[in-house]
C-alpha cells in the first residue's frame, strides 16, 4: 500500500498502490485512513504483544536456544582450557628433562617439539579468551522478567507518543509486515527483531536499533487465506 492525501493534505490514507496507478482495471484494492489503521495496529500490539507474559511466551524458544548455545560455548571453553593446561604440562616436562640433562636442547627435533607445543598452548589460550569474551557479551543481554516488564511498560508509552517519528520506529520493530484484507488485518513480525529491540532498549539504546530502515510493507491481503 502507498500513502495518499486528500483535502489539500488534511487527510492521509493507506491505499492500494496498483489501484492508485492503474485504477480498477489493475486491482479493486481498498483504502483506509492512516490514523485508523495506525490505531488498529498500535492497539493490537499494545494489548496482545506488549505484555510481559506474552513476550516471555513468544521469546521462550529463542531464549532456550540461546541458553543451549551458551552451554555449548562453556563446554568448548572448558575443553580449550584443558587443552592449554595439558600442553603446558607437557612443556614443563620437556623443560625439566632439559634441565636434568636427559634431553639435549640442541637437538633439532626437540626444538621443533617445543615450538609446536608453545604454538598449540598459545592458540588454545587465545581461543578460550575469545570464546569467554563472546559468552560474557551474550550474558550481558540476558532477558529477565524485570527487563520484560520494564520494556513492555516503556514500549507502550512510546508507542502512543504523538508526532509520528518515534512511534513509527516502534511499529517497525514490532511489525515488519501488515496485510490489509476486506475484514481482517494481519500483523507479522520477527521474533529475532523483537529480541534485538528488547536487548537494545534494555541496554539503553533506541528502539530503532536493528530495525530495517525501509518503510513498513503495507499491502493488500488475499481474502481466501485464513487470518
Amino acid at each position: 500500500m502507498t500513502i495518499r492525501t486528500g483535502k489539500g493534505g488534511r487527510y492521509r490514507y493507506y491505499t492500494c498502490s496498483i489501484k492508485a496507478r492503474q485504477g480498477e482495471t489493475g486491482c479493486s484494492g481498498r483504502s483506509i485512513p492512516m490514523p485508523q489503521l495506525d490505531a488498529i495496529v498500535c492497539d493490537h500490539i499494545e494489548n496482545r504483544l506488549l505484555q510481559p507474559e506474552r513476550l516471555e511466551e513468544i521469546l521462550a524458544s529463542i531464549l532456550d536456544r540461546r541458553e543451549e548455545r551458551a552451554d555449548r560455548r562453556r563446554e568448548h571453553i572448558a575443553e580449550l582450557n584443558r587443552r592449554a593446561a595439558e600442553t603446558e604440562l607437557r612443556l614443563k616436562r620437556l623443560y625439566e628433562a632439559i634441565e636434568s640433562g636427559v634431553a639435549d636442547l640442541n637437538d633439532p627435533a626437540l626444538k621443533e617439539r617445543v615450538v609446536a607445543l608453545r604454538a598449540l598452548r598459545d592458540q588454545a589460550q587465545a581461543d578460550s579468551e575469545r570464546a569467554q569474551a563472546q559468552l560474557e557479551s551474550s550474558g550481558q543481554m540476558a532477558v529477565t522478567p524485570a527487563a520484560l516488564r520494564k520494556f513492555a511498560t516503556s514500549a507502550r508509552k512510546r508507542l502512543r507518543q504523538d508526532g509520528g517519528g518515534y512511534r513509527r520506529d516502534h511499529l517497525r520493530a514490532f511489525a515488519q509486515r501488515v496485510e490489509v484484507g476486506e475484514s481482517h488485518i494481519r500483523i507479522m513480525g520477527s521474533k529475532g527483531e523483537l529480541l534485538r529491540t528488547l536487548t537494545a532498549v534494555s541496554g539503553g539504546k533506541s528502539a530503532a536499533i536493528g530495525v530495517p530502515t525501509m518503510g513498513l510493507k503495507w499491502r493488500t491481503g488475499w481474502d481466501s487465506n485464513p487470518r
